[in-house]
């Protein structure tokens, strides 16, 4: 079983959002748009607890910085879906049976709700329900026993830096935790005995070392609490040198875990972190227990060659996960299927992903290596500036900049796009929320560019003009030397300006001489020390253009 959908209406942060999963999911997001907010959903909904969750007046939607602005309802519906891989068990639960709907797919799911109300004597009210496929209730209220099961097999397991989980909760050792560290040094040598029966480049002093940096990985993230004579091995994660080597091991030991026949170090692995779940004073899993694991900005605290290892080790466990990342260096290694950016509008919390058939394979490779590989950031952008080569992209962030418009503060990415194609591009950019404008040379090449942008146009001037610039000239260095930077290109050239020569001629001694980007620096050097209005007018134009399209993908 796993979680399907999520819904939620006037919780919190948000006022509507509506996001579809699948087995491993990284949201990315600008602060404030909801992605906190969405996992205290799930944390407070399916996390097993003593007590059922009742919501009070601070879970009601607010308006960002009007938390006064309380709304007087609120509802979060979750969607399960049965999986091939779900045990009789589970499928077959008597407390669940009744629950279970057909779907016009064949599938059978789960539609649990969850809403809160301000009573006219206002008081907060929640309602537990299950649903049927039309969304009518089941029943009147869903009893405590239907929902603690489906809390105890498909629990939620919340992963953060251990200072916040100390800040959250300080919890008394017992028995049961002083048990269950016990267990969890059995495990590890369970995996020892596994990964030393087949051949590899470790010693078993490499293998002891690798180990223990998975423990105090796991540790890093679960703060598992110490108690009187039980010391954990490691309380906090090290980036001593000492310690690197524990860590490049602990690499090699996740590659010999990932090969595919290593199902059962998978399972020792998540049976590890089942005992450390356990070793926070948490409920026992149940054996056929599919949990949800939130993983809550796992680079806090570690070094990118370190996040890299503590990833790669995450993915290793069997399980469905949702993660939250401000961090390029993650996003380098997340397939771009997996990512899944928040973007608040007016009236709601809008998500943006790939989908399962979003791209080509051939579409998919190109973003993979120019967007993901290589510019990562880029997915943190709300407008790219499309240009089609180097040049381009060092002259529009300089001149940019000396019109008074700070890109990375705005969120405004320069991309140029002739290595991987304009269409990926821009397909990629739509299906991601992502705003762009497209920046061509006047040239065959650039006629092409340009109809290839019209293409993906509303037949009106208005919105070409929002995306999409054609340069009068057919490159950039014709345009710039005809907007009164001549001389410039004579300086770099060493042709004075009163010969006589074709202005082409002018402009390849001058790239020879140089090279394109410099001979780019050089111009917008030059255009600083002359001011603002040697700027082409055409390119002040199209900056302010870029960012108001920026500015409306801002809060």
């Amino acid at each position: 079983m796993m979680l399907e959908q999520i819904e939620i209406v006037g919780f919190r942060g948000i006022n509507r959002l509506s996001l579809s999963l699948t087995e491993s999911n990284v949201l990315i997001g600008e602060n404030a748009w909801g992605k906190s907010s969405l996992l205290d959903a799930l944390t407070l909904m399916l996390t097993p607890q003593e007590t059922l969750y009742l919501f009070t007046r601070h879970d009601f939607h607010f308006p960002p910085g009007n938390q006064n602005g309380h709304g007087d309802h609120l509802t979060l519906r979750f969607t399960f879906r049965e999986e091939p891989r779900d045990h009789q068990r589970i499928s077959g639960d008597a407390t669940l049976s009744l629950l279970w709907q057909q779907g016009t797919d064949g599938v059978r799911r789960i539609f649990y709700q969850v809403e809160g109300r301000i009573n006219p004597q206002q008081q907060v009210v929640t309602l537990r329900r299950f649903l049927r496929t039309d969304g009518e209730p089941l029943s009147e209220q869903a009893s405590e026993q239907q929902v603690r099961t489906l809390m105890r097999l498909f629990p939620v397991l919340r992963l953060r830096d251990a200072r916040f989980n100390h800040r959250l909760r300080q919890e008394t050792p017992t028995a049961h935790s002083v048990e269950t560290l016990g267990k969890l040094t059995d495990e590890i040598n369970a995996l020892t005995r596994d990964l030393v029966t087949r051949p590899q480049n470790l010693t078993d002093t490499a293998l002891r070392q690798g180990l223990l940096t998975m423990q105090q990985l796991l540790e890093h993230y679960f703060s598992v609490q110490s108690s009187p004579g039980v010391e954990p091995r490691v309380r906090a994660v090290s980036t001593s040198r000492d310690s690197r080597h524990g860590w490049r091991y602990l690499g090699n030991i996740n590659q010999l875990i990932a090969n595919a026949d290593s199902r059962s170090r998978q399972l020792i692995v998540l049976r590890m972190f089942a005992l450390l779940v356990q070793a926070r004073g948490a409920q026992r899993l149940d054996p056929d227990a599919r949990p949800l694991l939130l993983v809550e900005d796992p680079e806090t605290r570690l070094h990118p060659i370190m996040l890299s290892v503590a990833w790669e080790l995450l993915e290793l466990l069997p399980l469905q996960k949702i993660a939250t990342t401000n961090s390029s260096e993650l996003l380098s290694q997340v397939p771009v299927e997996q990512v899944c950016r928040l973007v608040r509008e007016p009236n709601r919390v809008a998500t943006w992903r790939i989908g399962p058939a979003g791209m080509s394979q051939e579409e998919s490779r190109r973003i993979a290596f120019h967007i993901r590989v290589n510019r990562p950031s880029a997915l943190f952008a709300r407008c790219w500036l499309l240009v089609e080569g180097e040049t381009e992209v060092w002259v529009m962030n300089e001149l940019a900049r000396q019109c008074g418009y700070r890109f990375e503060a705005e969120g405004i990415k320069v991309i140029e796009f002739a290595q991987a194609g304009l269409r990926p591009l821009l397909k990629f950019a739509q299906r991601m929320g992502i705003e762009w404008h497209v920046l061509t040379d006047g040239d065959e090449a650039g006629k092409k560019y340009a109809a290839t942008t019209r293409g993906l146009l509303q037949d009106s001037a208005d919105d070409e003009r929002r995306h999409l610039t054609v340069l009068p000239a057919l490159d950039m260095e014709h345009f710039l030397y005809r907007q009164g930077f001549s001389d410039v290109y004579h300086r770099v050239a060493h042709v004075p300006v009163n010969v006589p020569m074709n202005m082409r001629r002018i402009i390849t001694k001058a790239i020879q001489r140089s090279s394109k980007p410099e001979l780019a620096i050089t111009v917008a050097m030059d255009a600083a020390e002359r001011g603002i209005e040697s700027i082409p007018p055409l390119l002040r134009q199209m900056f302010g253009q870029v960012l108001w399209l920026a500015r409306g993908k801002a809060d």
